[in-house]
């Protein structure tokens, strides 16, 4: 027998059968746990990412998500279920399908709730209380001297760094704020290292739900947060590489979007040679840090048809804000073309 009675992971009671409820969110497959925990089923297990934001937003009953930012934190989990018989799987056979229920239970300061017993073995640290370990002055003064490595380890201890690094990061114009974008990175990776991925991926989902239509263009610098996740993590997170691209049609983000394309690209290029047949039209882009950004891109991958295809940028005197090795830097479009040329010379002799 592989298939169960759900439970709720947070109290350990059955839980009702999901059903479609229109909601001003649009119509979703949701239950409520007598707990207070909500659940929303994916039926195919295809569309978590989707799902996951349904039932943040369900348990918190607005998409004004980046409020949670103060005095509320959250618990997740999600099970293998089938919507067909209200079962919960635990291993699958022939005729099964292949669905998830993902759970959320807001938690206000203070509150203390845990995953039930049954649960914990599965994600032991969703029962981890956020606990404040450093304080916004201390993060400050630790980004300002470059100390990732520490904020890696205040954040092992307290979730609650991610939430702090993310709302120090909006200001593009401060270098703390990129820092802090490259810090989570490194945050990240520690995370994944101690096997805390699924709070890394959760991070990803909520940046990746701001930058979405509904939640009224409010990810700022999510693009960038995300392609630090995958620079730190790229065999973890390389599904998430097309889906970051997919947004390069919004201009707020497209810049943003090169500069984490490239970061990936300095260290896995693998993951993003698929964006190689788009990478022209970035080129002649009226966002001269798009330009800036492509040109970088390009010269990163190599790719002998993109190098021909920025030339017309050698005179583009633009200048842009270029944030690299922990500096943020003030460089003309152009600069950036004859930079990558140098090392080209240097490299190939041409």
């Amino acid at each position: 027998m592989n298939k169960y009675t759900p439970e709720c992971p947070f109290c350990g009671k059955n839980i009702t059968a999901p059903e479609k409820t229109k909601t001003d969110l649009g119509e979703i497959i949701s239950g409520r746990c007598v707990c207070g925990a909500v659940y929303v089923c994916d039926p195919t297990g295809h569309n978590m990412g989707e799902a996951y934001m349904d039932a943040l937003a369900f348990a918190k009953g607005d998409w004004k998500l980046d409020e949670m930012n103060s005095g509320e934190d959250y618990l997740t989990q999600d099970m293998d279920y089938d919507l067909r018989t209200h079962s919960r799987l635990y291993s699958k056979s022939a005729g099964q399908s292949g669905g998830k229920l993902i759970f959320v239970k807001i938690r206000k300061g203070g509150e203390k709730d845990e995953p039930s017993e049954n649960s914990r073995k599965a994600a032991p640290d969703a029962s981890a209380a956020t606990r404040e370990h450093i304080t916004k002055k201390k993060l400050k003064s630790l980004l300002e001297e470059k100390l990732y490595g520490e904020i890696a380890n205040e954040a092992l201890a307290d979730k609650g760094v991610i939430r702090k690094l993310i709302s120090s990061s909006y200001d593009k114009d401060d270098v703390l704020s990129w820092r802090a974008i490259e810090a989570l990175g490194v945050v990240s990776g520690a995370l994944t290292g101690k096997g805390k991925t699924e709070i890394v991926r959760d991070t990803v989902r909520r940046l990746l739900w701001s930058m979405g239509e509904e939640s009224g263009g409010i990810g700022w610098s999510a693009a960038e947060m995300i392609g630090e996740i995958i620079r730190n993590n790229p065999d973890e997170f390389a599904d998430i590489a097309p889906i970051l691209w997919s947004f390069r049609e919004e201009d707020m983000f497209r810049p943003g979007i090169l500069w984490a394309v490239g970061r990936i690209a300095e260290i896995k290029p693998d993951l993003v040679l698929f964006i190689i047949k788009d990478m022209p039209k970035m080129f002649a882009d009226k966002n001269p840090a798009v330009r800036g950004y492509a040109a970088w891109v390009a010269g990163i991958l190599g790719d002998e048809y993109l190098v021909e295809s920025f030339k017309g940028l050698s005179d583009d005197d633009s200048e842009i804000d270029f944030y690299y090795c922990g500096e943020l830097l003030k460089k003309r479009v152009m600069d950036i073309v004859d930079e990558i040329r140098d090392k080209r010379v240097n490299k190939h002799g041409r």
